[in-house]
C-alpha cells in the first residue's frame, strides 16, 4: 500500500504505511484524495477521519458507508373560520443534520480489538470533531454521538458499528454588550 505523510506546510514526505495516521489539517483536498486509501490500498471516494479534540485524527481503516439527513423546521398555524382549508406554513429554521455512519472493522487475522477500543473511547465521549468531503460539503465538523451499536458480525475478524449523530455548532450563549448589533446605536431623548 502506498499512502503519503504530508508536513505541516501541506508537501508530501515519502511514503508511510498507514494512512490512519496522517493529519488532514495540513492537507489540501487534492492531497486528502491521494493519502486516503483503505487497508486494502483502494483509494477511498469518501474518507471519514475522527478526533477528539486536541487529540491526533483517525482515518477509519475501511471506508465507511455515511448518511446526511436535514430537515427544516416548520411552523404551521390554522386560521380559524377561513375559506381557505390547510394552514400557513413558515420556514423557522433548519434542524441539525442527521447522520447516520456504519462500517466494519477488520483484523489482521485476528479480532480487531484495538480498532473496537478506540472508536468505542470516541462514541462513548459524545461529542467528536470529524472531517469527510461529504461532510465538508454540508460545513459538518463536528458531531454530538446520539447512539453507537457493535452488533454480531461474521467472522473471527472482523466486527461492524453503527453510528448515529447529529451535527454541532458552536453557539456563543452568553454576550457582552458589544456584541450586540444595536449597541453602537445612540438614542436620542425627544
Amino acid at each position: 500500500m502506498m499512502t503519503f505523510q504530508i508536513d505541516n506546510q501541506g508537501r508530501i514526505q515519502g511514503s508511510v504505511a498507514n494512512a490512519s495516521d496522517l493529519n488532514p489539517s495540513a492537507m489540501t483536498p487534492e492531497q486528502r484524495k491521494t493519502a486516503a486509501a483503505n487497508a486494502n490500498g483502494q483509494p477511498m471516494q469518501c474518507p471519514l477521519w475522527m478526533r477528539l479534540e486536541g487529540e491526533e485524527w483517525w482515518l477509519l481503516p475501511y471506508e465507511p458507508i455515511v448518511t446526511v439527513n436535514g430537515k427544516n423546521v416548520i411552523v404551521k398555524k390554522q386560521v380559524s373560520k377561513g375559506m381557505v382549508r390547510g394552514s400557513i406554513k413558515e420556514r423557522w429554521t433548519q434542524d441539525d443534520y442527521q447522520i447516520s455512519i456504519s462500517g466494519i472493522l477488520i483484523g489482521d487475522g485476528a479480532y480487531p480489538e484495538k480498532d473496537v477500543k478506540r472508536l468505542r473511547r470516541l462514541c462513548e465521549a459524545a461529542k467528536v470533531e470529524v472531517r469527510s468531503p461529504l461532510f465538508e460539503i454540508f460545513s459538518i465538523d463536528r458531531m454530538v454521538i446520539e447512539s453507537f451499536d457493535f452488533p454480531h458480525t461474521s467472522g473471527p475478524a472482523n466486527q461492524g458499528y453503527t453510528i448515529g449523530a447529529s451535527s454541532d455548532d458552536i453557539y456563543k450563549l452568553l454576550l457582552k454588550k458589544e456584541d450586540l448589533i444595536f449597541s453602537s446605536y445612540v438614542y436620542d431623548e425627544v
